[in-house]
């Protein structure tokens, strides 16, 4: 077996110098885990052309680009290459693409340029790793499902907890869920914990398991932030959603790279995008957790055989 498989890249930017670097930075030892085929390009149209040709395991894409930015050339990669892991690695960016990018692309890491290559690479690796883990449990769920007749799901109840410092807001979350549910969210399967004080949710944790936590930025006994990456340490299966009306852009970017936030929603919020953001956190969850038991399943079957 090869110690350092290969992996294909696609980098995009519009300064070539930057394609070049990096392409070497990836093909210079250290390689941490992997070997990289790399593909670079400064026309992100030529680079959608190719990527309906060829798979990649991840994408590096440049923020700032003329004619088509970073945000709408992940949005059009994102419908030919779903699968493909995004990082975005630049030095410009502003507030309302990075919630864009978390909310639409989920990206997988947002790099500040000038970066260091061993950030660099170790990012990369994550997020490869992080995308050929789902791909496999995707891919051996599938051969269960095909073999097998599986039973149907029960109605198991999703546990969510609201962490707000402000009891105002978790009244007003509890009421937009539990008032109305609309097409997007089923509440008969929704179990709603509220608590004012991060400590409190930490120890909630101990004997819940939860589907999806969202946590305001801003609370006096921690941030929000360093409440998630304590449940990403906690419960990793658990989808992390920030809450806030006041976060800097780099909180944003920290919130992306260390507890890897599925969503971030603004205050104030419409109910309607409100209850879209926590169903969608919901689904995937669902279907990865889903994914990845029926893989152990797989495996446990091809071990004992």
């Amino acid at each position: 077996m090869d110690a350092n498989p290969l992996r294909r890249i696609l980098v995009v930017d519009d300064e070539s110098n930057v394609v070049k670097a990096v392409a070497r930075e990836l093909n210079s030892p250290p390689f941490v885990r992997y070997r990289y085929q790399v593909e670079g390009f400064t026309d992100p149209q030529r680079a959608l052309e190719l990527a309906r040709e060829q798979t990649f395991d991840a994408v590096i894409c440049d923020y700032r680009m003329p004619g088509m930015d970073g945000l709408e050339f992940l949005r059009a990669l994102a419908l030919i290459q779903p699968d493909c892991i995004c990082l975005v690695l630049s030095g410009q960016t502003d507030r309302e693409a990075l919630i864009h990018m978390i909310n639409e692309i989920h990206i997988y890491r947002f790099i500040p340029k000038p970066w260091h290559d061993y950030y660099l690479k170790g990012s990369l690796y994550q997020a490869i790793d992080y995308g050929a883990a789902l791909s496999e449990n995707r891919r051996l769920s599938k051969i269960l499902r095909e073999q097998t007749p599986l039973p149907i799901e029960g109605g198991e109840m999703d546990q969510l907890l609201i962490v707000d410092d402000d009891p105002g807001i978790l009244n007003s979350i509890s009421r937009a869920l539990t008032h109305y549910s609309g097409p997007t969210l089923n509440k008969d399967r929704l179990s709603i914990h509220l608590t004012q004080s991060p400590i409190r949710a930490i120890e909630m944790a101990e004997k819940i398991q939860f589907s999806c936590i969202i946590a305001d930025f801003k609370m006096p006994e921690m941030s929000g932030i360093d409440l998630l990456q304590k449940f990403y340490d906690l419960q990793p299966g658990c989808a992390r959603i920030l809450l806030s009306g006041q976060i800097t852009k780099d909180d944003l970017i920290y919130a992306i790279d260390s507890p890897r936030i599925f969503a971030f929603i603004d205050k104030p919020w419409t109910d309607y995008d409100l209850k879209a953001c926590i169903a969608l956190a919901l689904a995937r969850r669902r279907i990865d957790m889903e994914n990845a038991k029926l893989a152990q399943m797989v495996k446990a079957s091809s071990q004992a055989s």
